[in-house]
C-alpha cells in the first residue's frame, strides 16, 4: 500500500506543480498587464468623488442648514393652517360670513364673456372685502367724502420758544 501512495504522491508532483506554475505566473502577467488599468480608473473615481470629499468636510454645518429648513418650513405650514383653521372656526362661531360679490347679470346670462375667475379669485379674502367696502363708500359719498387734516407750520418747538431767533 505504501508503493501505490508513493506513486499517486510522485504523480500528483509531477502533473499539478507545472500546471499550478503556470497559472501563478499567468496571473502574475495579467495583473502586471492591468495594473495602469486598476490606477487610472482608482485616479477618474478619486477625481469623480472629489466635490463630495469637500462636501463632507462641511457635514456638520450643512446638517444644521437642513435641520433648520426642514423644521421652519414644518412650523411655518403648522401655524399657517392651524391659525387659518382658528380665525374659521372663530368666525362661525360668531355668526360671520362673507358671501361672495355677486356678478352683474351681463356676465351671467353670458352676453358679455370677460375673463374666467380662477378659484383663488372667488374665495374670501379680507383684502376683497375691505376694497369691496371702500369702493361702495366711495360711490355713495363721492372722492371727496373724507377730509384731510394737516399741521400748520410753526416755527415754535415743544416749549414754545421761537427756534429762527
Amino acid at each position: 500500500m505504501s508503493w501505490i501512495s508513493a506513486i499517486t504522491t510522485v504523480s500528483q508532483w509531477i502533473l499539478l506543480y507545472p500546471v499550478t506554475f503556470l497559472i501563478y505566473y499567468g496571473y502574475r502577467i495579467l495583473q502586471l498587464l492591468v495594473t495602469p488599468l486598476v490606477k487610472l480608473g482608482q485616479f477618474s473615481l478619486h477625481c469623480t468623488l472629489w466635490p463630495f470629499n469637500i462636501i463632507l468636510k462641511f457635514e456638520a454645518f450643512l446638517t444644521f442648514v437642513l435641520a433648520a429648513i426642514l423644521t421652519g418650513v414644518s412650523l411655518g405650514l403648522l401655524l399657517y393652517y392651524t391659525s387659518s383653521f382658528i380665525v374659521e372656526i372663530l368666525n362661525q362661531s360668531l355668526g360671520l360670513s362673507y358671501p361672495l360679490p355677486r356678478q352683474p347679470e351681463a356676465y351671467q346670462a353670458g352676453a358679455i364673456k370677460g375673463p374666467k375667475r380662477n378659484a383663488l379669485e372667488r374665495r374670501y379674502s379680507p383684502l376683497n372685502e375691505y376694497l369691496a367696502g371702500s369702493s361702495r363708500q366711495i360711490q355713495k359719498s363721492g372722492l371727496l367724502s373724507s377730509t384731510i387734516l394737516e399741521e400748520e407750520e410753526s416755527n415754535q418747538d415743544s416749549n414754545g420758544n421761537d427756534l429762527y431767533d
